[in-house]
């Protein structure tokens, strides 16, 4: 049990839809602490450039390196603002790297200006800041954060070492601010995990209810809410507007059953949906089935309603007769409303032709 919560904690699963989050946390987070260091490298790379010309042989390399990371902090600025822009940048693999080049400069001139502290007597307080800064604002990946924190720690303290011997630091309060940025970063990366988890379950539900909502629940139809919502969208285009129904359907219910009466319900959505498409038919109540195409010709319309007729007629359920054929009645008319009042007037003039077909019958 302690090993499998141990593997949870540095090796955390994840999809894809996770990771992206992740990015882009770290995206907008960099983004932001960027310009923070950028101003605080050119504060001094101002000091070093004032101590070079006092004391040049002394600060010469010192103002070099300070220039460099000025620059480096400069570009990532550049880059990370244009990343932020980007609405694909947080599923490109190559955004991972650039966090993680982002994190190596940063720490690059955190251990080097802590060194330079340290070298001159003052308090090493930059090292911290930054991986500190990292660990609360920047998500890595547990296993990885941590060998980050553990290698650029084991950096500045070889370096110290050599300065002399490392004999100004408490060893095991430097270890002990290593460890707690670990276990700071280990619980960093679970809690915005798991918030991004939950805020996608979340969303998964919305979208279920949203469907249920919007969707009949024995065909799987739109329904006549969803119609009323897609109104706008079917406005100033040219339409067919089809309403139709299941002759004889209350023999069926009356004969056969409302189980049975269901079934032919869900074969006969099945045959419109496939025919006209998901998007622009519903189950209008009962037997009545609303069907909207665009841009169709006569002859193309026509067409689509035979094939369907027939399609219709081919139905087969086990438990019923072989000869017991399927028909449905249909209206229709064409049009362009420009506003959805026009459109309840096509769906309504629709309505009467099928019924007057029905009476034909």
């Amino acid at each position: 049990m302690n090993r499998h919560i141990l593997k949870q904690w540095l090796l955390p699963d994840m999809g894809q839809k996770e990771r992206n989050g992740i990015n882009e946390i770290n995206i907008r987070m960099i983004n932001r602490i960027v310009p923070l260091f950028t101003t605080l490298t050119l504060i001094l790379l101002l000091f070093y450039a004032v101590m070079s010309i006092v004391s040049p042989e002394k600060y010469r390399m010192t103002l070099l390196i300070v220039l460099v990371c000025a620059l480096l902090f400069v570009l990532a600025l550049i880059v990370f603002r244009r990343l932020v822009r980007d609405p694909l940048a947080c599923t490109k693999r190559s955004t991972e790297e650039l966090i993680d080049i982002a994190y190596w400069a940063f720490s690059i001139w955190g251990i080097f200006v802590s060194w330079q502290m340290y070298v001159h007597n003052s308090q090493m307080l930059l090292m911290d800041t930054v991986q500190i800064a990292f660990a609360l604002f920047i998500c890595a990946y547990p296993l990885w954060g941590i060998l980050r924190v553990s290698i650029s720690y084991l950096i500045l303290y070889i370096a110290l070492y050599r300065t002399d011997g490392a004999a100004q630091i408490n060893l095991a309060i430097y270890c002990l601010m290593a460890a707690m940025l670990c276990f700071g970063t280990i619980l960093r990366y679970g809690m915005e995990l798991r918030n991004l988890k939950q805020m996608h379950s979340l969303t998964k539900r919305a979208r279920t209810l949203e469907k249920q909502s919007n969707h009949d629940t024995l065909t799987g139809m739109k329904n006549r809410l969803a119609l009323r919502e897609d109104f706008s969208s079917f406005c100033g285009n040219n339409l067919w507007v089809i309403m139709a129904d299941i002759d004889h359907f209350k023999r069926y219910n009356d004969t056969y059953g409302h189980e049975v009466g269901d079934q032919i319900l869900v074969r006969v959505a099945s045959e419109i949906m496939n025919l006209f498409g998901k998007d622009s038919t519903y189950r209008y109540g009962g037997d009545e089935f609303l069907i909207i195409q665009k841009d169709y010709s006569p002859s193309e319309i026509s067409a689509l309603l035979i094939v369907w007729a027939e399609a219709i007629q081919n139905i087969r359920l086990d438990f019923l007769p072989e000869e017991d054929n399927y028909s449905c009645s249909y209206g229709y008319v064409d049009g362009r409303p420009s506003t959805e009042e026009g459109l309840r007037e096509m769906i309504v003039r629709a309505d009467k032709k099928l019924y007057e077909m029905k009476r034909r019958r």
